[in-house]
């Protein structure tokens, strides 16, 4: 019998060690399967060495977790290649320090990952569980690439194992050795949509991804945590309009449809208080689209392939005349870049 592999669990944990947190150091250390390290990358304002303290005066076994101290703000993308920098493993799980899973996580996805990699005679895969939100009901794992960024698929009733294009940053399996090659995740990018461009880099070394609606995890997200604050909405706005010019051929034009859409987020950056943040958000890509221009490292065909003429709000089937309108310039603007 083949040795078990061997799995590094990397989690990005920063401020203080709370309900969560705890919980999910506990799932991750209660597994059935032995043959894996967990590697958390501390940074915050609690100090470094009352972090081992904390988990083991709240019965969480300690054993198998080496503990790392950034004295900065990382990021996520940043802070967990910093992790996988440190890790020993064959396998490398990249997962939020805001989940829970079962004892048998790690058993069933390796085994699943083993059994695809057998099915299709390669290793090139990344692998994510059915991820389910604070309530228990699933959220949308699978995703697309869409006009302007990406869209939810819905997740089938099934338990099958399904394609999907944008691995979940919330938690996927990768060999390591593809995650170097990668060169991680893109540090610039910060936080939000890292897993896109990462995905999206993963699918042109000829990376498979997939998802496992048999694996369940957790993500102990509350509604608080979901309302947009404006470091958010700074960079989930930057990202996706980055995202979208970095690995599109038509540069100019990806800028001229962005522009185009502008006034809908204008209106919506007045409404919600973050007017100060958008006008960064053109400062940014005013400063430096010549030399994303001029960059041409991740220019690819899939805003070519995978753009249909349909709207952005495709998925929601609404009589809203709003939506129409920005579903009819959609259309328009597909036409546009493709023309």
């Amino acid at each position: 019998m083949s040795k078990e592999p061997y799995i590094s669990i990397v989690i990005l944990e920063s401020y203080y060690p709370n309900e969560k947190f705890i919980r999910c150091m506990k799932s991750y250390t209660n597994q059935t399967y032995k043959n894996y390290e967990i590697i958390l990358v501390h940074w915050g304002k609690m100090k470094f060495s009352e972090i081992p303290k904390i988990l083991k005066n709240n019965n969480v076994n300690i054993e198998k977790i080496k503990f790392f101290e950034c004295n900065f703000n990382p990021g996520y993308a940043k802070g967990n290649n910093l992790g996988v920098n440190k890790t020993s493993g064959e396998y490398v799980l990249i997962t939020n320090s805001d989940v829970e899973v079962s004892s048998v996580f790690l058993r069933k996805i390796i085994n699943s990952f083993e059994l695809l990699k057998d099915r299709k005679k390669t290793d090139r895969i990344i692998l994510g569980p059915r991820i389910c939100n604070y309530d228990g009901i699933i959220e949308y794992s699978r995703r697309k690439i869409n006009f302007l960024g990406f869209s939810n698929i819905d997740i089938s009733k099934s338990d099958k194992i399904r394609r999907t294009m944008i691995s979940c940053g919330c938690a996927f399996l990768i060999k390591k050795k593809y995650y170097i090659e990668l060169n991680g995740f893109d540090e610039k990018y910060f936080m939000y949509h890292e897993d896109i461009d990462f995905s999206i880099r993963a699918s042109l070394i000829g990376i498979t991804q997939y998802i496992d609606n048999s694996i369940h995890l957790y993500h102990l997200r509350s509604d608080k945590e979901l309302i947009l604050t404006k470091f958010k909405y700074f960079y989930h706005e930057r990202n996706r309009i980055l995202m979208c010019l970095e690995h599109t051929k038509k540069k100019k034009k990806m800028f001229l449809i962005n522009l185009f859409f502008e006034p809908f987020h204008l209106v919506f950056a007045l409404m919600k208080g973050f007017f100060k943040e958008r006008m960064k958000i053109w400062q940014y890509f005013i400063k430096n689209f010549r030399i994303i221009k001029k960059n041409r490292d991740k220019e690819n065909d899939y805003f070519d392939k995978y753009y249909r003429i349909d709207g952005i709000f495709n998925e929601i089937n609404s009589n809203r005349i709003i939506l129409k309108l920005v579903n009819l310039l959609s259309k328009c603007l597909y036409y546009f870049y493709h023309h």
